[in-house]
């Protein structure tokens, strides 16, 4: 974020005090760096709802429905491995470098890493519900949707293709 603040400033002071050409030089190449900077450190994450998981990566969306969910997997990142496939979550906090604590939780069990522990709360309790009502067919919320994420790559796109055009010129 901070990053992201800097180059905004910088921004700023470029348009009050540059001239057009310091301008058309630097500007695209800072709301470049200010746009890469959101997209892979800002915009990815993981939301657990009721129903199922919300994973937005830097460019695609994905929403996994619990019934779609085989397995999931917390080590360095965390990726969850569903009907359509393996799909990892960059926004996610995973258990660390040296893997999750191994240390003793309350009854002697062994902690999970927060991430997995959110998740495993909200797919159980999913479970408890879908176990109490009667058995239905097969239901379109049980596939993953995966979406690319178009606003983002167009902005992505028009401001490389910018700070290239300066840098020619």
């Amino acid at each position: 974020m901070v990053a992201v603040v800097i180059c905004g400033a910088l921004s700023v002071n470029l348009v009050l005090t540059g001239t057009p050409s310091s301008i058309w030089e630097f500007l695209p190449w800072l709301l470049f760096v200010a746009w890469g900077i959101y997209v892979l450190l800002w915009r990815p994450c993981l939301l657990i709802r009721t129903d199922g998981v919300f994973i937005r990566n830097i460019l695609r969306d994905h929403e996994i429905p619990f019934s779609a969910l085989k397995a999931m997997r917390v080590i360095q990142n965390v990726s969850f491995d569903t009907t359509a496939g393996r799909i990892p979550s960059w926004g996610a906090p995973g258990a660390g470098k040296l893997g999750p604590k191994l240390s003793a939780g309350s009854g002697g069990l062994p902690l999970l890493p927060p991430t997995q522990a959110a998740v495993q709360s909200a797919w159980d309790a999913w479970e408890r519900r879908t176990e109490s009502m009667p058995l239905r067919g097969h239901s379109p919320e049980s596939t993953v949707t995966s979406s690319w994420n178009l606003p983002s790559g167009v902005v992505g796109v028009l401001l490389l293709v910018l700070s290239i055009a300066s840098a020619l010129t």
